[in-house]
């Protein structure tokens, strides 16, 4: 994988400075439906990045319901605003909410070259 060319089904997401802890990255993916589909890109209290897609494991709607707000308040954990569920980011395990123990939808994330790379599901 070079900077300029990821591979067919991986998606070429950002620098890999752009994803600092306690930021969340919304990355548009490609969709084969009128709904739009995205991932989180987050680093979790290891620094390493991981990406999760961006639906609840309660109900399938995206996290921030719109709003553009992921994280909890201390930035442990991605928050579904709808419901309160809140997930690790080390592994998307849903450990408070109407979901608990169920898991975010995690994709493959490759840092090389100084870009991060997301597998497309």
């Amino acid at each position: 994988m070079t900077a300029a060319h990821a591979p067919k089904g991986w998606l070429n997401a950002c620098d890999t400075r752009a994803l600092v802890l306690g930021r969340v990255l919304e990355i548009p993916l490609p969709s084969e439906t009128d709904r739009p589909l995205t991932a989180l890109l987050v680093r979790d209290g290891k620094g390493c990045p991981r990406a999760y897609l961006n639906l609840c494991q309660h109900l399938p709607i995206p996290l921030d319901a719109g709003g553009g707000r992921f994280l909890s308040a201390d930035g442990s954990h991605l928050v579904c605003q709808t419901h309160g569920a809140a997930y690790r980011l080390s592994d998307g395990v849903c450990e408070r909410g109407p979901c608990l123990g169920k898991v975010l939808v995690a994709l493959l994330v490759q840092e090389r070259a100084g870009r991060l790379f997301i597998k497309c599901p």
